[in-house]
Formats: C-alpha cells, structure tokens, sequence
C-alpha cells in the first residue's frame, strides 16, 4: 500500500490526528525504524567515487541522524535503534524486484553518474556490518545521551526493523502505560501501531514532514516536526466504522482490527492488491462503505480474539465480488483518462526518463486485452498475468494460495513471524468472484507448515541481489551463484505492469528459485 495515498486519504479523513510537536510533549521512550535514515543520509552525500571514504562518511551520519532525534524527541527512559535484518521468504521478492528495478534505471537514466550501489544496504553485507559496529559503539553510554538504556537490534539480529519494534513493546509490559514515540512513517508501520495499542495505549508515529504533505494540507508547515496521534486515529476509524456511533460492546470496539485485517487486500509487502480495489484511486473507500453496509451494525468481527472468523470474512468478500465487474470497470475509465492526458515534468527531465516512469499508465496492451467490458474477461485475466489455462483446480490454487496470505499477514502483524518460509507465489490476485468461493465457512488455519528459522543472511543475499551486485557476496559463493544458477541472474528480464501506475511499482519476470536451492 503505497505511503503517498495512503497518507493522504488518512489525513484529509482525519486531519486532526496530526499535530506538531511541541517542547511540552513528554516522551519516555523512542523506537527508530532506522533503515530509511541510510538512505536519507545517500541523499545527503556527493559519492566521492572511493566506496571506503564514501561509506565511513555514511556511517558517520546515520549516527548523527539518529543523535539529532534522541535530541529532538528527548526520551528519559529506552531508546530502540533497530535495522532491518533477514527477512521473511514472503518478502524476499519484493526486496529482489525492488534492487533489479533500481539497478534497471540506472543503467537508462539520462543523467546516471558513477553512484554507491545501495543494495549494500542488506544483511550480511561488509557495509552493513561496519554500520552496526559503529551504531553499536557510538551509542554504548545511555547517558550521555540522558537516558536509562539503549537498545541496538542490527541487521544481524534476524526480521523487519519495524517488526522487531513491536516484538520488544509486546514483551516488555512495563511499557503498558508509557508514552512511545516511533519513527518512522509507512503504511506498515502506521498499521502495526494501531494493531499492538493494546500493548502501549500511548503511541505516537513521527518522521519529518515528507514533501507532499503541502499538497494534502496547505497550513500543514514542511519546516515542523509532526506527530501521527495514533489513540486518536484508532478512536475515529472505530466510531467511522460503527456507522458513526460511539462503540459500546468489545465487538463495536474491536472493528478497528478488521480495518487493519481488510486494507491488506490493497497491497502490501507480502500481498498484491486487486486491480478492483485500488488505493489510489477511491479502493479504500470501498472496502470501508462495504464493511459499514454489511458488518457496521452487525454484533460480528472478522477478528475475535485475536482468529480470523471466516464466515465473516466471507460476507464482506462476498459482497465485494457481487460488484466487483462495477468496481473494475470503473477503474479502466479511470485509466483511460489517466493515459490521455498529458504528464507534465520540469525541463531538466528527459523524455525517456518521463516515459520509462509512466510507462504502466500509457503502454496498457495487457489491460486493453483484457478488458472487463467484454464478456469472459476473466478468463482473459488468467490467461495474461498467470500465464494458465484457467480451470477450477487453478482458481481453487490461486485463491487459496492468497487467504493462506492474508492469515500469514495476520499473524505476522500480531503476534510475529509464524513461518519464515511462506510466500505468494503470484504476481496478481485472483478475482474476488473466484476467492469468495473459497473462503472457510469454518474458524480454521489455512498455514499448516511453521518453520520458525529464518533464513542465513548469505542466502538472502544471494536471492535478492542482481548480478551486478553478486560481488557484494564472499568471492566463492558469487562465483558458485553465477557458475551453478547463472540463468537466475540475467540482464534482461521482462516486466509485467498491468494496474500500475509507476515503472517502480511493476512486477520482474524472474524465473522461479526455490531459497532451499541457494543454502549456500
């Protein structure tokens, strides 16, 4: 789910759960999702063109970035400096799609100059390695920075940064009725901490102002620090959600873990979203006067007690299915006008570059050819983005694939990382008319295997790096990779775009790799 959007719609739908951060804002403890600082810092720096200098200077404010908002923020109590380390398998095609996409760009950009590769920035890298030296040394004495602790969870401390945050807020209850401060300002992040109040009932999200935000409010000011008040959020999405009643009972109260369970079908890390329910258009939107008509004034959740109820699942599914042609068609108008009109840029940039970055909503042959308005669309749809000859088998395959999804997220989001090796193994959805019909009737776990162990960090590496980024791996295992595995690491991989909007956001044809294969 895509920050832009998604905070947009948050704060023009709330805006009052912003606010700026003032002296008198007594804060105990302060969690730093810090990756995204590295590459605040990458922008800060001129690359010298020798990585060693480079990387000493990078290291070096990353340290000083996160000096700056214990200053900033000033806890009295714990600090939390946390790095992404492994991931999850489910997030591993991401993180490959994502570094082959950058590296693509560069290689086409008009005005590319010698650069510092920044898929450095993965566990069990050199860089990364002396970057968690340094962190952890530079930050060894709490008091001087005027706190009682500091915790340091590197890149060699396996899972997501933001992930290992809320594993250390849910086993440390002492923080209960503390006031938590992260920083930090994703779609994920803004989810987890409304998903784990329960744990900390006062927590708060900060980050500096992104750009955009003067497009969503004008008297928003760019130069102030602000705060997302997270309580405040909760309490409005859960009376929105009642139907604009102040929630009584657990049930009323508890819809705000239906909304977190049910905007994962907008996309996530793990997720693709439907090309019917669309952020950035008015998807969620959708998802939210659906639920209302169907679950508002109902005594039941999708969530109970922390379980998916699938028969209720089921309704509001089913509900989006019956409609889910209107939905889509409504869409492609949309696109279609998006693709008329005429993209505007500063002078300075090419029109390779403009093209290249809206290639998704002008270069649509797959959509066109699929095309809702046409009788058996849908089986069009299969045929293009899951290269399959549809049947019932392939259908029950798809959709069950995607439910087991939504549970592993689930479970990830509350209470962790239940299986290190699930994954989705599709680039699309299936259509919500084929995923109502198999949806539970019955409370079950779709996952049955759980392996607990992540995987060795020289094994993601080797998964999610491009060739031209092999060399960041020990010289034997890069030269294992491209001697044993050499068509894993091609050049010129097709792409498939179809309901994107941005070049960043489509999807890699890689051929499949099984990570079993790569324990090197």
């Amino acid at each position: 789910m895509g920050i832009p959007a998604y905070f947009s719609h948050i704060i023009k739908n709330y805006p009052n759960i912003l606010q700026k951060f003032q002296k008198n804002f007594l804060v105990n403890n302060l969690f730093l999702d810090s990756n995204s600082i590295i590459y605040d810092c990458i922008r800060e720096i001129d690359y010298n063109g020798n990585n060693n200098d480079y990387e000493r200077k990078l290291i070096n404010a990353v340290c000083k970035k996160i000096e700056s908002y214990i200053q900033q923020i000033a806890p009295n109590n714990i600090v939390y400096i946390s790095f992404d380390g492994v991931a999850p398998v489910a997030k591993l095609d991401q993180q490959k799609n994502r570094r082959y996409k950058s590296w693509f760009i560069q290689q086409y950009e008009s005005k590319s100059k010698p650069s510092w590769d920044s898929t450095a920035i993965t566990p069990g890298t050199e860089f990364m390695n002396k970057l968690n030296l340094q962190i952890k040394y530079h930050f060894r004495k709490p008091i001087s920075f005027k706190v009682n602790k500091i915790v340091i969870s590197g890149s060699d401390l396996p899972g997501e940064g933001e992930h290992k945050i809320f594993e250390f807020i849910r086993e440390n209850t002492d923080l209960q009725n503390e006031k938590i401060v992260i920083y930090g300002l994703d779609a994920d992040l803004i989810m987890l901490t409304i998903n784990n109040l329960s744990y900390c009932n006062n927590m708060y999200l900060f980050r500096e102002t992104p750009d955009f935000i003067k497009s969503i409010d004008k008297s928003l000011d760019p130069n102030y620090l602000y705060v997302i008040d997270i309580p405040q959020f909760k309490e409005q999405l859960v009376y929105y959600l009642n139907n604009d009643k102040t929630p009584q009972s657990d049930v009323e109260k508890n819809r705000v873990y239906d909304y977190i369970f049910m905007c994962f079908m907008l996309g996530n890390d793990f997720l693709p979203h439907f090309p019917a329910l669309n952020i950035r258009s008015n998807g969620i939107d959708i998802l939210m006067e659906t639920y209302r008509n169907i679950l508002g004034n109902s005594n039941k959740n999708i969530i109970k007690d922390g379980k998916i109820i699938w028969r209720n699942f089921k309704l509001l599914v089913k509900e989006l299915a019956n409609n889910e042609d209107i939905y889509i068609q409504d869409e492609y108008r949309k696109r279609n006008k998006a693709e008329n009109k005429n993209i505007f840029f500063q002078d300075d940039v090419s029109k390779f570059d403009k093209e290249m970055l809206h290639a998704p909503s002008k270069e649509r042959e797959i959509e066109k050819y699929i095309n809702p308005n046409d009788k058996y669309w849908e089986s069009r749809y299969y045929d293009m983005l899951f290269d399959v000859e549809i049947d019932d088998v392939w259908r029950q395959k798809i959709s069950m694939n995607y439910l087991e999804g939504l549970e592993w997220t689930w479970k990830y989001y509350s209470t962790g990382c239940d299986d290190w090796r699930w994954t989705y193994k599709f680039h699309y959805p299936p259509l919500l008319k084929d995923l109502v019909k198999f949806v539970p009737y019955f409370d079950t776990d779709l996952i049955d295997k759980n392996e607990k162990n992540p995987v060795k960090d020289q094994v993601q590496l080797s998964y999610v790096l491009p060739r031209n980024s092999l060399y960041l791996l020990p010289k034997k295992i890069e030269h294992k990779l491209l001697e044993q595995y050499n068509d894993l690491y091609r050049l010129d991989y097709e792409f498939t775009w179809a309901y994107c909007k941005y070049f960043w956001e489509c999807h890699v044809q890689f051929p499949k790799m099984n990570i079993i294969t790569l324990k090197i």
